[in-house]
């Protein structure tokens, strides 16, 4: 192939993206005419581009020795050196090249701009600083003042940092990177107030700018000013004609605000851009399992890509439908097929036990959980709190006590946790002081819970403080009216405060309640409780 005809082919391939067969070509070219030496000269920028550095360095070699470099080739290979001796790690070297370089050419912004960029790799900032002074008192340029700025953070002047970004947008009112970094500036200094009038200054002058506007939002979460920074999206989304990053953004803010028919109709309209993803779909299939719309939700997560990374998300998404449903097979198969391609996946870990829990397999719960307390030094404390529940029903103490320790451990503050160890107490009529203590200690954070309150009175009991046992149980009934095992439980209480006949109109009402144990029931109401 002629040399232009490889020129133009290798231009053409870099258009789409394709910069090793624009390599290949380059190669080609130089290879048939050794002295086309901007062609050269791309190549071996190219080779650095893609890390290809040996050969990046034969290349640079050769344009070094030939004679016929023009003054701009000279100096184009020459910082290319450079940058090839700070990608070696050969920063020294690097740093004595461009030193000589400005000695020659002390205009040249590339090099000033390298130069400060080597002494900061080395964190030399005072030496950079001085180099981006030089360079500001030669010419100022908006580049040397981000610079500046950017090393003065670096030294933590957070005031000569501001200066050094308020002259940057004097030389470019447009320039956007001033704006945020002025606005992160004033935040981490405590001045939130001056950050929003930061952005909101610049968005009055570029309305259209959605870097900018996209920070002002942030920034109002941060503060939760959620409805705030909900109108501040939803106006940039106009004006932008739906741009899918801010739109987004939108649609996120409304589900955080449990808007959901906004959220539903922001995702709908997402999804219909060319730019949309996978996590888009999820996002409008989770709005919708939000509302109630499960089957619809359902369909939508079936479509997302298995390969994407949002598509564990989806199938974890889709067997929590299926176990609400009660498809709780459907919902086993689809964990299974997660935790076999991720095996560490702890949500999918925990919905499983919480499934097997639901299907009375105790065994398999523990056995399937087991593995994780010999991985993790911190487990979910649902997790913990599904295998003591699992250990109860198989009635190892020891075990449920352990698991349940383990829990407050790391979370001291599970009310559950503090009832459950109380309640496994006062049932087997052991360590009554240390259970009520527990209870008591669950009832401080949440005071007129009905189930910590029937495991209290259930202490009380077992003490033999029936009066004590009746007034707790009463305040317990009057928050769960309902609950057949609270109902069951006072019955027992009222019977050994010897009123019997309400003790049996009370075991009656457990039974129509679907108590778990009726037999239990029926042989109470015909023959009472045993004497002690």
């Amino acid at each position: 192939m002629e040399p232009g005809f490889l020129y133009l082919a290798a231009q053409n391939a870099l258009k789409q993206h394709n910069p090793g067969l624009a390599i290949e070509l380059l190669k080609a070219l130089v290879h048939k005419d050794p002295t086309a030496i901007d062609p050269h000269i791309q190549l071996t920028r190219l080779l650095i581009e893609n890390k290809q550095n040996d050969q990046a360095q034969q290349h640079l070699d050769a344009l070094l020795a030939t004679p016929t470099l023009d003054n701009n080739q000279q100096q184009a290979v020459q910082l290319m050196q450079v940058q090839l001796d700070l990608i070696n790690h050969n920063s020294q070297r690097a740093l004595t090249n461009i030193t000589a370089f400005l000695h020659d050419h002390p205009d040249h912004a590339g090099a000033r701009e390298l130069q400060i960029k080597i002494l900061s790799l080395q964190h030399r900032y005072d030496d950079a600083l001085k180099a981006t002074r030089a360079a500001i008192a030669r010419q100022d340029r908006p580049a040397y003042r981000l610079l500046e700025a950017q090393l003065l953070m670096q030294l933590n002047q957070p005031r000569a940092a501001d200066k050094a970004l308020r002259a940057m947008q004097r030389l470019s009112p447009d320039a956007e990177m001033a704006v945020l970094l002025r606005s992160q500036l004033a935040s981490k200094q405590q001045h939130p107030k001056q950050a929003e009038t930061i952005l909101r200054q610049y968005i009055a002058h570029h309305p259209q700018s959605f870097r900018v506007t996209h920070a002002l939002g942030k920034l109002l979460i941060e503060q939760q000013r959620l409805g705030e920074a909900i109108e501040v999206f939803r106006q940039a989304v106009a004006r932008s004609g739906n741009n899918p990053i801010l739109l987004r953004q939108l649609g996120m803010l409304y589900l955080q605000h449990q808007a959901y028919d906004e959220a539903e109709a922001t995702f709908r309209t997402l999804v219909k851009d060319p730019q949309a993803t996978a996590a888009d779909t999820f996002y409008l299939a989770g709005t919708l399992e939000a509302e109630g719309k499960h089957d619809e939700a359902a369909k939508l997560y079936a479509t997302i890509d298995p390969d994407t990374p949002i598509a564990t998300e989806a199938a974890l998404r889709l067997a929590v439908i299926d176990a609400r449903n009660n498809r709780l097979e459907e919902a086993n198969r689809r964990l299974q097929q997660i935790l076999a391609k991720h095996p560490e996946n702890i949500e999918a870990h925990l919905l499983r036990s919480s499934i097997q829990l639901q299907q009375q397999r105790y065994q398999q719960l523990l056995d399937d959980s087991e593995p994780l307390l010999h991985k993790k030094t911190h487990l979910p404390d649902q997790l913990l709190f599904n295998r003591a529940v699992a250990q109860q029903e198989l009635k190892r103490y020891p075990a449920l006590e352990q698991t349940l320790h383990q829990l407050l451990k790391q979370n001291p503050n599970h009310a559950d946790a503090l009832n459950f160890l109380g309640y496994s107490y006062a049932e087997r009529g052991t360590n009554l002081s240390e259970a009520k203590m527990l209870i008591q200690r669950a009832l401080l954070i949440k005071p007129n819970d009905g189930y910590y309150l029937d495991s209290l009175a259930w202490v009380y009991y077992q003490s033999g403080d029936y009066p004590q046992a009746m007034r707790t149980q009463q305040r317990a009934l009057k928050a769960q009216p309902n609950d057949a095992e609270i109902t069951g439980h006072y019955g027992d209480i009222l019977w050994r405060s010897g009123n019997h006949e309400a003790a049996r109109s009370a075991w009656q009402k457990a039974l129509k309640l679907h108590h778990p144990k009726p037999e239990q029931l029926r042989q109470k109401i015909r023959a009472g409780l045993p004497a002690q």
